[in-house]
């Protein structure tokens, strides 16, 4: 480890701390998005940024489909509520834009968020 030899030892364990924290804060974020429920409450908040509005209308859309991750993503077909069907594929697809919107949200990439915010409720209202 020579690039962290010349750092003092509280320094490196308030990086590691920090990464740490922000890993957990984000991890919790997107399990919240992929099981479907509503962000934990003691989840970090989603800074305020011009894309949050459009993110947290997406994330709203998604709960109320209801898809849960299919076990194989190359699964064929995927049930929602009310109805709806996709199939793996879609479904990994927008959960992952999703996820990685909101890690674009929390760093503050609001033309990334928008990007993704748009794709992915562009393949949910297909499914609808």
């Amino acid at each position: 480890m020579p690039n962290v030899m010349h750092i003092a030892e509280g320094q490196v364990r308030s990086w590691l701390f920090i990464k740490a924290r922000r890993s957990l804060a984000v991890g919790a974020i997107g399990v919240a998005v992929l099981l479907g429920g509503a962000l934990p409450a003691g989840a970090a908040p989603l800074p305020v940024h011009p894309c949050t509005v459009e993110l947290n209308r997406l994330l709203q859309e998604w709960n109320e489909a209801g898809y849960q991750l299919p076990n194989k993503p190359t699964a064929p077909i995927v049930y929602g509520r009310n109805g709806r069907v996709s199939s793996g594929p879609d479904v990994t697809y927008m959960a992952s834009q999703i996820r990685q919107a909101i890690i674009d949200c929390q760093h503050g990439n609001v033309a990334a968020v928008q990007q993704r915010v748009a794709l992915a409720s562009e393949k949910l209202h297909q499914q609808g």
